[in-house]
């Protein structure tokens, strides 16, 4: 590179500094590479304004600041061009850096979750999915655990904060259970061994006698690495009242396992005894009484850490349907008031689209899909709302001129089913009624059309 190159490179570099762009990340004049996109947006519960904050990403670094709106709307704070690459991406207040992956030619979304003027642990999502994750968390579609203050078996206090930075499975039991509790305690020795990087935590519903010196006793006995926790009465109760567990005592009252994503709302929950496959290890066997060893042969509600797993897969995205399974049967409610099941497209090659009408992405590739689908008619579309009423989707699918088939998703089980953690995901079934692909994210009509070539 020339003298003069190189003095108009580092004249770039500076003037984005001062203007508070990136550093180094700035399409090098010696890169053969087209830069991606950071987009930088921002949403709240409630409307919010977002103090001056400055992100480091790589080398580099940018702040952002400025009004929030109340999700599913966003505000544009930055939109950056990035060089192609991973990055470490450190945010104020959250636990942990994250890692943020930049393409060529593509945008990269990443989402501020704004609280009191500032991004909260957790508050940062990266990628479509989780974007339509945070706007659906946010706009309260999802809820979080109770704002309550608990004690850890070392008398350290434990808040909203610690369900953050790591997906966590918080189980109920009190150390005076000798029945389902022990199974409990037993399914996350197996979570432990199968999912290590799963937070797992055991919270009481008896604060009466276990305080954290029992706790503590108690963990030790068994062998746990895992955090144990009370509270005052009001706070335990509080904190297992969405769940319909109430705060008890021996072996009569309600079990539950709940499942929390990194950025702290509940994902799911299960309650009754779980199968944890007729085996305990000995100190726990040792803690059931005869009722309990009962339920430890019955093999519980039909449930256990394979569920559990499956569930958790869901919450990360780290799996999703593989191609050449048999897709997930499922009847719905349909937009025409009459009910929508799979068996309805068996013989025809079918794009089943997941979506909900707060979603950016899933606003801008609807069009797309319609337009597909009228001109390709041996193809069925059909188009399955999220968690939504049945006026709220068909009210905004008339307003964009869309007029496929609409399926509602109101309690979310389909969507886990295909193991969707965002949205728009587009999964392709075949006319034999198994998965050819599964897309996460936007998809245009060219990727389509090489698609539907194998769905014949």
């Amino acid at each position: 590179m020339s003298v003069r190159l190189r003095l108009l490179a580092a004249l770039l570099a500076l003037a984005a500094l001062a203007a508070g762009g990136l550093t180094y990340q700035l399409l090098s004049l010696r890169s053969s590479s087209a830069p991606g996109t950071l987009l930088v947006l921002a949403a709240a519960a409630q409307p919010d304004r977002l103090g001056l904050t400055q992100i480091s990403i790589g080398a580099g670094s940018f702040a952002v600041s400025g009004g929030v709106p109340r999700a599913p709307e966003s505000a544009k704070l930055k939109e950056l061009s990035v060089r192609p690459g991973s990055y470490v991406l450190q945010i104020p207040g959250q636990p942990a850096a994250r890692k943020i992956t930049i393409s060529s030619n593509q945008v990269q979304p990443l989402l501020l979750a704004v609280e009191g003027g500032r991004v909260p642990a957790g508050g940062a999502y990266i990628g479509d999915q989780e974007l339509n994750l945070g706007l659906q968390e946010l706009g309260g579609k999802l809820t979080r655990p109770a704002d309550v203050s608990l004690q850890d078996q070392s008398g350290r206090r434990l808040d909203r904060s610690t369900f953050t930075g790591r997906d966590t499975v918080v189980a109920a039991f009190h150390t005076n259970c000798h029945q389902t509790c022990p199974l409990y305690t037993g399914l996350l020795f197996q979570l432990r061994q199968t999912a290590p990087d799963v937070s797992l935590l055991e919270v009481t519903t008896d604060p009466g006698s276990d305080t954290s010196q029992v706790l503590a006793q108690y963990r030790e006995r068994i062998g746990a690495d895992w955090l144990f926790a009370t509270g005052s009465q009001d706070a335990v109760t509080e904190f297992w009242a969405p769940f319909g567990i109430q705060p008890s005592t021996g072996d009569t009252h309600t079990s539950g396992l709940v499942l929390i994503d990194s950025h702290g709302y509940v994902r799911a929950a299960y309650t009754g005894a779980p199968d944890v496959g007729g085996k305990l290890p000995a100190q726990l066997t040792a803690e059931l009484d005869p009722a309990g060893r009962e339920l430890l042969a019955g093999h519980g509600e039909g449930w256990g850490s394979a569920q559990v797993l499956e569930a958790l897969k869901t919450v990360t995205a780290s799996e999703p349907s593989r191609s050449g399974n048999p897709a997930p049967a499922f009847s719905l409610a349909g937009g025409d008031g009459g009910s929508v099941t799979l068996e309805q497209f068996r013989g025809r090659p079918l794009i089943l689209n997941f979506w909900w009408t707060g979603c950016p992405p899933c606003r801008q590739e609807l069009p797309a899909l319609q337009q597909f689908a009228s001109e390709h008619p041996e193809t069925s579309l059909l188009l399955v709302d999220n968690r939504e009423s049945q006026a709220t989707a068909s009210r905004y699918l008339h307003s964009i001129g869309v007029r496929a088939a609409l399926a509602l998703d109101q309690d979310g089980r389909v969507a886990a089913a295909y193991r969707v953690a965002g949205f728009p995901t587009t999964v392709l079934v075949g006319p034999d009624g198994t998965i050819r692909d599964q897309q996460a994210g936007p998809v245009n009509e060219a990727a389509l059309a090489q698609a539907l070539t194998s769905l014949h």
